[in-house]
């Protein structure tokens, strides 16, 4: 129940965002530091250019992030206390079809050895399948022994 909540929560914060900007857009780092805010700020190396993200990406977005943290909390760099997370992110061109490309990276270090799952849970789905599709683009999660490496590619419709 209490994983419930804490996913309810990320979706309420996410619209939060939206309200600031008319409901069209919400600012990515603004939206990354929001659904981190749980987890100490050390831990975390955050980059990226500023992009604002359509409405129809911010939800998705904030609901990859959540299961993505949650899961670090559970198994990965955030259950140790030599712990990093990286996460970056950059705008570039998209083809002649799309205005912008989104690539997004969260990568994990220092947390105990990674292997993959037996079977998929509803946050790696989540990553994989369903921001995918609605992002317009594809998101791979890594198993690498060194730390879960999570990459979206996703077609944004803003301009570069």
């Amino acid at each position: 129940m209490d994983a419930f909540q804490e996913l309810l929560t990320s979706v309420a914060k996410a619209h939060d965002l939206l309200t600031h900007r008319d409901w069209q857009h919400a600012d990515l780092s603004a939206l990354v530091r929001q659904v981190l805010e749980p987890y100490p700020a050390e831990c975390f190396e955050i980059e990226g250019t500023p992009v604002l993200l359509p409405q129809k990406a911010v939800v998705s977005f904030s609901l990859a992030i959540h299961e993505l943290a949650t899961n670090a909390a559970k198994y990965g760099a955030l259950s140790v206390a030599q712990r990093k997370i990286s996460i970056s992110w950059r705008l570039g061109d998209g083809d002649e079809s799309t205005k912008a490309r989104l690539h997004f990276r969260w990568a994990e270090h220092g947390g105990p050895a990674v292997k993959p799952p037996t079977k998929k849970g509803f946050g790696s789905r989540l990553v994989e399948r369903l921001l995918a599709a609605e992002l317009n683009g594809r998101s791979t999660i890594s198993y690498n022994p060194a730390g879960l490496v999570c990459e979206i590619d996703a077609v944004l419709d803003v301009d570069v």
